[in-house]
């Protein structure tokens, strides 16, 4: 449509929009041409000429005739449809024209009140009418003008509220006059005529018009608005409670009079409609309202207790009583849930919403009450065939019932599925376990089903199966951190499903499945996983010289050991020991001080492994003592050391069996030796392989050779 629009000539299209409207007032304008026309406006408002034209000679063209003469219904939906969308895109120069929409608007009003679908296009053009005039310094006028007009019909809802509720002694509203002072023309609404009415048919007239000024404040919260909207969300909410104060069963407990009962027909209108305008307040301010979210979802699950259906009372294949009020209160739940999230306040309420939400998704079959065979005299009553009619009544009631109810069944996993995956860690473990098994024993029951009259009431119908099998996924993937994942048996579950009859389910079964896959499974890695232990050293590399051994004077060599073994070496003197000295450097090469690389630790119970004893070469040691290889290498690496002695004279001499051992002195003017002791001292850790015990006492015996003091 929008190719032929545009290859239109602008001048031709102007001519034959003119005319149309034009001969709306005796011919009417249908629904196809309404939409052509909406089509027309919106895809040509970037042609500044063609606005011109639209504005200079089709708008007055329109109003002029809007008035004419006596129309019919349908003509006159044409007529609010067009009006809106003039406003919408040309709303600055309608303003000529207010006079003519206000008259328009009063006939409307009063030929066609009872017709709710023109009603309600009426509100939608009058949430537009802030738009008149001039915006002012940024379109600071447009927005008084709607904060104006939206008090204004807040207080002709809470004076048709106080109207309603004047029988009601418990009822306690706001501070309302009896004479009416709002600014909107309530005359068209026929008020006089309340006096001649019956109780009841004078509730339902001012329960019409409450509900229009309600359907008006909620046009203005949800229609698109050039400037921010300015009012106090406070005083909706209290305007909610207001209404939401009076319920049955305090009505009931008074004292009964056609005025309560008839009242009583219409409450549920009233509360959902209250409900209502909460909602279109949510989809306004969205996370504003998160201060009043207590008050919020207290309004709602009042509500919830108020339409909670009495099984006593209700008969199956029956639509329950207030049905659609508790429709629409798990439907503005969702909404405020999707707002809202975790800060939603739903959480101090969940032991309320449970049990709403468990009495929906769980229902129980009726009773039978068969005939049995009894002996009359010489007959026999025959039972059977009637215990088959009895069956059969049943079946047929039961097949009628997911027709009334499953609605609400449907809404009710809704809320319980945005519920869990908001919410599951905040809930009781009672409560998240309650879910999970009335979910699962319903699922379980419906496998077990062969033919659909055995399926639990009501999930006949598909799509509660369907929302059955996605609150078992919302329990699954949202778990509570103290209840266990039955993983296992939803993977079994989904698996059954993917043979149910509908398509639809099979799909969603198929997908759970494949998102269980991947939580049993992750594709990355996780920290569920158990993390690495420590590297156990082995034993054999713990294998270390005992404790009480001899810690002698060790000088590390690197790279080479002694491979001389000398066997039975015994009678160790060790009288040249000084007590209680200390190995000190010196510069003096004359002195008699053996000069030893490395200090002996004040611990004499630390254990010295054998690996750590290596040999330094000492000049005036006996020639047979250390083999050839070494004494090469050691002549090649030959540096001076400081002199040192032994610190603790507390060390013990005990390496198998050691004893009289004749040491003799040492050349003073020689000194000690060594070969790249840093390195072997760095080179010294515990990854290398520990030496056997025959290795460890050759050691021992070429330590004593080496490090020898004489008398």
């Amino acid at each position: 449509m929008n190719s032929q629009v545009t290859s239109l000539k602008t001048s031709e299209a102007v001519n034959w929009f003119q005319k149309r409207l034009k001969n709306a007032a005796n011919y009417g304008v249908s629904s196809e041409e309404c939409k052509t026309f909406e089509i027309f406006i919106t895809s040509t408002l970037a042609n500044v000429d063609l606005k011109k034209q639209i504005t200079n000679t089709v708008l007055p063209t329109f109003f002029e005739n809007l008035l004419s003469r006596k129309i019919d219904k349908q003509t006159i939906d044409a007529q609010v449809t067009i009006i809106r969308l003039f406003l919408k895109y040309y709303g600055g120069t309608c303003n000529q024209f207010k006079n003519i929409i206000d008259k328009f608007t009063s006939k409307v009003l009063s030929e066609c009140f009872n017709e709710d679908n023109i009603v309600f296009k009426v509100t939608k053009y009058l949430a537009l009418f802030p738009q008149y005039g001039s915006r002012g310094q940024q379109g600071i006028n447009h927005a008084d003008a709607w904060t104006n007009q939206f008090n204004d019909y807040l207080y002709s809802a809470n004076y048709f509220l106080n109207q309603l509720y004047t029988n009601v002694n418990f009822f306690v509203g706001t501070d309302v006059t009896d004479q009416y002072e709002g600014k909107f023309n309530i005359t068209v609404f026929n008020l006089a005529e309340l006096a001649k009415m019956t109780p009841k048919e004078r509730y339902e007239k001012l329960t019409s018009v409450f509900i229009f000024f309600n359907t008006a404040m909620q046009s203005m919260l949800l229609s698109m608005f050039s400037t921010f909207k300015r009012l106090d969300s406070n005083k909706v909410i209290q305007f909610a409670l207001s209404t939401m104060s009076v319920a049955s069963e305090k009505l009931n407990a008074t004292m009964i009079t056609e005025d309560v009962i008839a009242l009583d027909s219409v409450l549920w209108k009233l509360h959902s409609s209250a409900i209502k305008t909460i909602s279109a307040l949510i989809k306004c301010f969205g996370r504003i309202l998160i201060p009043q979210g207590t008050l919020i979802c207290r309004i709602l699950l009042q509500s919830l207790k108020m339409t909670q259906f009495n099984s006593s009372n209700s008969q199956y294949g029956t639509t329950r009583s207030k049905l659609q009020q508790r429709v629409l209160t798990y439907q503005v739940l969702c909404s405020w849930q999707s707002v809202a999230g975790s800060q939603s306040s739903l959480e101090l309420f969940s032991e309320s919403l449970t049990s709403g939400i468990l009495f929906d998704i769980k229902f129980d079959k009726p009773s039978l009450n068969l005939v049995v065979d009894k002996q009359t005299g010489n007959k026999k009553r025959k039972s059977g065939a009637l215990n088959q009619k009895i069956m059969d009544q049943r079946d047929t009631i039961v097949m009628h019932d997911y027709h009334a109810n499953h609605t609400v069944c449907n809404e009710a996993h809704k809320t319980l599925q945005l519920f869990l995956n908001t919410l599951s860690s905040n809930l009781k473990v009672l409560q998240f376990k309650i879910f999970q098994s009335t979910i699962m024993g319903l699922l379980l029951e419906v496998i077990k089903c062969q033919r659909p009259n055995d399926y639990p009431l009501p999930y006949y119908d598909d799509l509660c199966r369907l929302n059955l099998y996605k609150s078992l996924l919302a329990v699954i993937i949202s778990p509570h951190s103290q209840c266990i994942a039955h993983t296992t048996v939803a993977l079994r579950v989904f698996t059954s499903g993917t043979t149910d009859r509908n398509e639809k389910i099979k799909e969603v079964c198929r997908s759970s499945l494949s998102e269980l896959e991947h939580i049993i499974r992750p594709r990355n890695d996780t920290l569920f996983y158990p993390l690495e232990n420590e590297i156990e050293i082995p034993p054999c590399a713990q294998n270390t010289i005992p404790e009480n051994k001899t810690h002698f004077l060790n000088e590390i060599v690197e790279d080479f050991t002694l491979p001389n073994p000398v066997k039975g070496i015994k009678d160790v003197n060790t009288e040249n020991v000084q007590p209680k000295t200390i190995l000190q450097p010196s510069l003096d090469i004359s002195k008699n001080k053996t000069h030893v690389l490395k200090k002996i630790t004040e611990d004499s119970t630390t254990p010295i492994k054998a690996k750590e004893l290596k040999i330094i070469n000492t000049e005036n040691v006996q020639p047979n003592t250390i083999s050839q290889s070494a004494q090469n290498v050691i002549q090649e690496n030959k540096t001076t050391f400081s002199n040192k002695t032994v610190e603790n004279p507390t060390l013990s001499t005990d390496v198998k069996e050691l004893n009289n051992l004749n040491t003799e002195p040492v050349q003073s003017n020689k000194i000690i030796e060594s070969m790249d002791v840093d390195n072997n001292m760095d080179s010294s850790s515990d990854d290398e392989l520990p030496i056997q015990n025959d290795e460890e006492e050759e050691n021992y015996t070429d330590m004593l050779n080496d490090f020898i003091d004489s008398d």
